[in-house]
Parts: structure tokens; sequence; C-alpha cells
């Protein structure tokens, strides 16, 4: 779970926003996701048992650098010695209870040990963090290549759908991992496969703890409002220094007045990460190629895209291919438009005028206040910060009959806010079962930290800590991690909260029988469709009505400014989807044959665009989703068809609680125990179609 709406305006000129909105997608893992334990249970116990009662503390156990040092060895050795036993025992039965087991065994303490390694206050936890999380790389490929627990799962005989489906997930696991290969050729990928989880961790560290910062004179800030002024540092001179941080760099670029300062910022943007990311990245490249060779394919992507939704590149690029034909014309006049305001704007002959990157964001800001009356900065006063999560909570508690509770429990920074998930008692549950909830039964645990600080994972992103297991008596909690302004958002970034949101509670709604199902254990390509459909919540005047509930005080926006504030919305989504598309056809094209430098590839995909690319930038480096969604990022127009679809249900009544209780049913509560293409036609009652999507991409919805 990635940083800002996808589709955000600034899309179209600066790197992908949401670094995999779920970095589970790209942590070390003995599963399709890492899964966690709620709190600790001896050895013994898992031995005997894997239903234990719900055990009362907090679902993350805090740990400082001294802690995690101490205890790292000893955890990974324990999970060594619990998987050794696994694979002493003969036959298939009881196989997936002992992977349920592992996976639980495995994520107690390693799963807040990776949140750490993200937003731990002190620079020396999160790099104690990054370290042990390293060691615990390995556990994955020595699990999936082991030969006894394989035979274990292929002899596995099961009772129901679901045992068949995750049989299924692990022996595509054991595949990828190599345990059907020889035995020279299965001790290379086990290598490739270490050293790919340990290259990603560095990349994103060098991400998260970019040190880059612009030094401006005041006057190079002309246009920024005075809130944003006050909040930013400044030198002895008296000069504004910039971090890279979005609060800081979006409302720059959307509003500073002077083009060579929003040059600056915008370059130094491009370049997060660094050289040596570049470096990273094209190790990453090869090993994933050399990795599809072993097993007989291709290239990357073949080998990928078999587990996923779409199986082929072939499939991936015809889709790619119909987007952006049916978006070439919008971008072109969305092109036309900034061209024509920056003429006007200058006194340039428009002949003369050429648009440049750092300009987009600020020239289509421009456009959207004088055409439609919207001023992304002054929207803050509509949407304060804490009244926005008041209200995302707000809406899932009408539509999916549940309520959340503030809860007190220990949190790595003062500004953490944790709430305890319950069903209402006088609601229809959503889980498997439909029965009513007369005890408002604790379904997860949600943590929220929500403002940026030095070395925090710098995007947006649910972190699932712990995965629920009805077969454990576990119930799952997520942490939600992004970084906004404090004060308030404007309506890209409170469509971000919707959307991250989603993920949090596909994760805590969830009621799977097995951890690894659990929540967005999802396919790739269907994991965004989710936390897509619900950002549509953020955009309707129905459910904006609810604003007054969480927020009496806040000013209204009028039927009117709703209006203007959807077209404002919808306006540039030529350059917004074209965007997406080059951004999936890049990682395509890296993943496709045999790898060329990442950086070259860029340039020459990015000078076949309209906007060209500008010389000394080096995107890929801090292009994170390339380590988490490899092959993938087509995912988000792909899952974008189903989210679009599956909102036809609610037939115009987004706040309809009959449509909510069934979809949380139907899809939330089930993660990956059914294949995604089967949920969505049963909460549908029809066949899925692609026609709202593209009805969306071309303005026609």
């Amino acid at each position: 779970m990635s940083s800002l709406h996808p589709l955000h305006p600034l899309c179209a000129l600066c790197p992908p926003r949401r670094l995999a909105c779920l970095p589970s997608l790209r942590r070390p893992r003995l599963s399709a996701l890492w899964l966690p334990l709620l709190l600790p249970i001896p050895l013994q116990a898992l031995a005997a048992t894997d239903a234990p009662a719900q055990a009362p503390g907090p679902p993350i156990r805090l740990l400082d650098a001294a802690a995690i040092e101490q205890r790292c060895d000893g955890e990974i050795a324990k999970v060594r010695a619990h998987v050794a036993r696994m694979a002493k025992v003969t036959g298939g039965k009881g196989v997936l209870v002992d992977f349920n087991r592992l996976e639980r065994f495995n994520g107690e303490f390693v799963n807040p040990v990776y949140l750490f390694s993200a937003v731990a206050v002190d620079k020396a936890t999160r790099d104690a963090a990054q370290r042990c999380v390293e060691k615990f790389t390995p556990l994955s490929s020595e699990v999936f290549q082991n030969s006894a627990l394989y035979q274990r799962v292929k002899a596995f005989e099961p009772a129901d759908d679901i045992d068949r489906v995750y049989r299924k997930d692990l022996l595509d696991r054991f595949d990828e991992a190599g345990a059907s290969l020889p035995p020279a050729k299965r001790a290379r990928a086990k290598v490739i496969a270490d050293r790919i989880e340990i290259v990603g961790l560095a990349f994103q560290k060098a991400i998260n703890e970019d040190p880059t910062t612009v030094v401006l004179p005041p006057d190079d800030a002309e246009g920024l409002p005075a809130d944003w002024l006050a909040a930013r540092q400044r030198d002895e001179a008296g000069h504004l220094v910039l971090k890279m941080d979005y609060p800081t760099v979006v409302p720059f670029l959307q509003n500073a007045t002077r083009e060579g300062a929003r040059q600056k910022v915008w370059t130094a943007f491009q370049n997060q990460g660094g050289a040596d990311n570049l470096t990273r990245l094209d190790e990453v490249l090869a090993l994933r190629y050399e990795l599809a060779q072993l097993h007989g394919k291709p290239d990357y992507a073949s080998f990928a895209l078999r587990q996923r939704m779409a199986a082929t590149p072939a499939a991936v690029q015809s889709f790619l291919s119909r987007v952006r034909d049916a978006v070439l014309t919008l971008e072109q006049g969305d092109l036309a438009d900034l061209r024509a305001e920056k003429a006007t704007l200058t006194g340039q002959p428009l002949a003369d005028v050429r648009v440049q990157r750092w300009d987009a964001s600020y020239l289509q800001e421009r456009i959207k206040r004088e055409r439609y009356s919207i001023d992304q900065e002054k929207l803050r006063a509509y949407f304060p910060t804490d009244a926005s999560v008041a209200f995302a909570m707000r809406v899932a508690e009408r539509l999916y009959g549940i309520r959340f509770d503030p809860v007190k429990l220990p949190v790595w920074h003062p500004d953490v806010r944790t709430f305890a998930v319950h069903d209402r008692p006088d609601a229809v549950s959503g889980g498997q079962g439909g029965t009513a909830s007369k005890g408002g039964a604790f379904l997860g645990t949600v943590y929220l930290d929500l403002v940026p600080r030095e070395g925090k994972f710098n995007h947006a992103a649910a972190f699932g800590i712990v995965s629920g297991s009805t077969l454990a008596g576990r119930r799952p909690a997520s942490v939600l991690v992004t970084n906004f302004n404090a004060k308030g958002l404007d309506h890209d970034e409170l469509q971000t909260l919707l959307h991250e949101f989603g993920h949090v509670l596909h994760g805590v709604l969830s009621t799977t029988r097995y951890a690894d199902q659990s929540g967005t254990s999802v396919k790739r390509d269907f994991v965004e469709a989710p936390s897509q459909m619900f950002e549509e919540w953020a955009r309707r005047p129905q459910t904006l009505a609810l604003f007054a509930e969480v927020c009496p005080d806040c000013p209204r926006l009028s039927a009117e400014q709703l209006k203007q504030l959807e077209a404002a919305r919808t306006y540039g989504r030529g350059l917004r989807y074209s965007r997406q598309w080059e951004y999936a056809s890049y990682d395509m094209r890296l993943h496709t044959g045999q790898p060329k430098p990442a950086l070259q590839t860029w340039i020459e995909l990015e000078q076949t665009m309209p906007l060209g690319y500008v010389d000394g930038t080096i995107l890929p480096a801090g292009f994170g989703h390339l380590m988490g969604y490899a092959a993938g990022y087509y995912g988000y127009l792909w899952s974008e068809v189903m989210a679009l679809d599956m909102l036809s249900a609610f037939h115009g009544d987004l706040m309809s609680p009959e449509t909510g209780r069934r979809y949380r049913r139907l899809i939330l509560s089930r993660g990956g125990e059914v294949p995604p293409q089967q949920m969505v036609e049963r909460f549908l009652g029809r066949k899925s179609s692609p026609d709202a999507f593209f009805a969306e991409i071309t303005g026609t919805r």
C-alpha cells in the first residue's frame, strides 16, 4: 500500500505517487504477503493448536534499535526451527493449518520491525529495523524451496473451494521460488530472490531518507499562501529551505508564479533516490530476467504475469493500447489549453510557447481557478485533516455497519492515533454468515500516522501489520501512513485519503479462514480496485454531506461549488491517464525482453511524449513501484476497470446500507479466498464490463 492519488494532476510531471499502496508487496515474505501474529505465542502452543483465544494486548509491540538488534537473530532461529518441524511431518494432512501457524508466527516480530523501518522517529531504530528485515529475507526462499513442504502441499486433498484456492496459491509460491527446478538452478533462484529483496529495501530507504533540499529566496515563493510560507524552514539568511515532502512540493508546483523556481523544485523532486538507485534498479532488472530464464520463460513479464488476472504480456499490451487510443485526443486538447494559458500569462505568441513539465501543474491550477472557481489551497478550509478522517470513518460506519472507537495503545509517535473497529449491534454483520451482530464484535485495529516528519516513509500507504484468520481467532490490524498537511486537505488529497482508507478497510473487514488470504492478499492487478472505488465517496454531494455531521463548524460547499469541483476534478484527464499509460508502459518495457538500462529506457519513452524528457532528471531512481509492482504497474488501470464496474451496483445511491453490506460480505470480507473475477461477478450479478472505465477516461461517464 502507494503517496498521492496515482492520477493526481502532478502525475503529469512527477514520479508515481503511491509507492506500493501496500508496502507489504515488497516485504520479505513466507507467503503471498507477510502475515502477522497479534501477540507472541510460545512455540509449544503453536505445535499444539491453531485456534488460540484472542489475547488482550496491543497488535504492535514497540521496539527500539537495541531491542531489535537483541532479538532479531533469535526470532529467525525460532522460525527456522518451526519450519524444520513442519518438514518432518509426512503427508498432506494439516499442511494448510501448519502454514497458517507459520505465517502468524513469522509476522509477530518482523511485521512491526518492517513498519518501524519506515516510520520510527529515530534513525538508529530505522536502520536497525532495516538490517533485521534484510536478515529475514532468506526465509521465504528457504520455505518455498523446501522439498518436503512442497510434497506435503502437493499431497493435500482440499475439503472445499477455500482450501483449493489456498493450496494453489502455495503451489504457485513454490513454483515461483524454484522448488521444481534442478538443484543447481534452484540454488541460483534462491540467491536471486534474496538479493532482489535486499536491493529493494535499500532502494526504498534511499527515497525515504533522501536529504535533498532546495534553498530559495522568499520572493521565489510568490503565489504561495501565508500558511504554507509560515510552515517552511528558513536558513540564517532568511531563505526558504524546501524539503521534498508532499505538503511542501505539491503546493509549490501548483502555485509558485516564478517559472525558474518551479523548475528548481521540480527537478530536485525528480532526482529523489539518487544515482545509486539507478544502479540498484539495473541490478534488479538483470536478476529478474535471469530468474525468468531459469524457469524457461523469455522474460520477467511472462514469468510474473502467469499468476495474475492478465495472465500474459500480450493481454496487458492490448489493454494499454486501447487506453492509449482512448485518451490521445483528450491529451492533445489538454496540452493545447496549457499552451494557450501560458501564452496569455507570458504575452508570447502562441506559436512560440512551449509548455515545460514544471509548468503543467501550475497552468492546470490557473485554468481550474478561472473556469471553475476552484482553488485547491482554499479547499483546505473545507476539509480539515481531522474532520476528513472522521468523514472517512463515518462513511464506512454507515455503509458497512461498523464503528470506530478510539483506544489507547502504545504508539511510536505522539501524533499517531488508534481505533478499534467493531460491528454495530444494530447493523447486519458483513461477515460470511450475514447474521445480526448483537454484541458489537471486535473486528480489528486501525493506526493513523498522517503527517510528515524527518526520515518517515514519504508517500501514502496502508501497512497490513496483522492479517486476520478465523481459524486462528486472529483479528487484523492496519496502519495508515500518509504525509498530509496537518491543517487541511485539498480535494485531491481527500481522494487519496479515501483511497488509502479503502485499503485499510479491505484489511480490517477481512474474515478469511487463512491469514495468507486476508484482506489485500489478492491478485496484484485487483488489489487497487476496492480502494479506487472508494475514492468516489469523496466526490458526490450525497456522501460529502456527511461532513456536516463530523464537523458542524466547517464551511459548506454549495451545490454549484460541488458541481464545479467535479468539473475541475475531471479536467486534464487526458494528461493524467496518458501519464498512467506511460508509467505502465515503461514498467512493461523494463520487464519484456532482455532488460536495457533503466534510465535510457525511460529517456527513450519520455522523448516520445508531448512534454518530452528533461535532461539531467532521473525519475526511475524514485519510482518505487518498480520494486514492489514489477511488471504490475498496469494494475492501477486494470483495477480501475473493475472498480468503476462494481460502483454501478450502487445504482447512484452510494450510501445504500444494503448494497454496502453486500459489498462488504462478497468482496471486502473474502480477501483472496475467491478469485477476483468470480467475486466481482457475484457482486454484480452479471459478467464484468470495461464500459464504465472507458467512459470515465474519455469524459463520457
